[in-house]
């Protein structure tokens, strides 16, 4: 058989046809898929994966029911795959302390129920009690509460007494600060009497003080003294 001659310009037969060895073979490929590539790869889906549409719908109507079931639904939702310090048992709902942190809430509670128990005892101990000033004689008194003196009975100040007695008369406690800081103070004379670091001290540089009107309380190492006015209305206590 003749063999045929291409004319120029055409496609060898060959070419045409396409040989194994003209163009890339595909077979690697096919052999050596892509990592993930493969159907098989992909983990298969499943019903437990993702809720059915009735599932959803189920579980929002469970959700949005009135009552006491619905708390617990929402608990027991907020509860899926966690472990919440928070439960609900016959109706009351729980808390699950820490031990320290219990301990320390009640220590604290301890604590503050005995200051103010403490407190109230020594207030009460303060209204009852008169004290008696040490000093040159035993005249000078101080207290808290004055029986038929409403003016006086009615005054409450911690480290100052409400009253006071000297030479007979009550001085009843004013609020009115002088400066003072002790015996080298010009204008005033220090009695002697004293209660604890509580001195009582003469006014000398006004008319009121010089009159024995005005008197003055020292809390010793303070930079003022308080002054008691003489209440004429109220008599000494017996």
């Amino acid at each position: 058989m003749p063999e045929a001659t291409a004319s120029p310009g055409s496609v060898p037969p060959q070419a045409a046809v396409g040989g194994a060895g003209d163009l890339p073979s595909t077979e690697g490929a096919m052999e050596n898929p892509r990592p993930g590539s493969d159907p098989g790869d992909a983990p298969a889906a499943t019903g437990r994966d993702r809720p059915s549409i009735a599932e959803r719908a189920a579980r929002r109507n469970e959700l949005q029911g009135a009552g006491r079931d619905r708390y617990g639904s929402l608990l027991r939702s907020l509860q899926a795959g966690h472990e919440l310090p928070i439960y609900r048992r016959d109706g009351r709902i729980t808390i699950d302390w820490h031990p320290v942190l219990g301990t320390l809430i009640k220590v604290t509670i301890v604590v503050v129920f005995a200051y103010l128990a403490i407190r109230a005892g020594n207030q009460w101990w303060r209204e009852n009690h008169v004290d008696t000033w040490s000093g040159p004689d035993a005249t000078v008194r101080s207290g808290v509460r004055l029986a038929d003196c409403p003016l006086v009975d009615s005054i409450r100040v911690d480290d100052f007494p409400s009253w006071i007695v000297l030479d007979g008369s009550v001085y009843r406690y004013t609020g009115w600060k002088r400066p003072f800081v002790g015996s080298d103070t010009p204008g005033y004379t220090i009695t002697g009497y004293a209660n604890g670091s509580l001195h009582l001290v003469l006014i000398d540089n006004t008319p009121d003080g010089v009159a024995r009107d005005t008197i003055l309380l020292w809390l010793q190492g303070a930079l003022a003294g308080i002054e008691y006015a003489r209440t004429p209305d109220c008599s000494p206590p017996p």
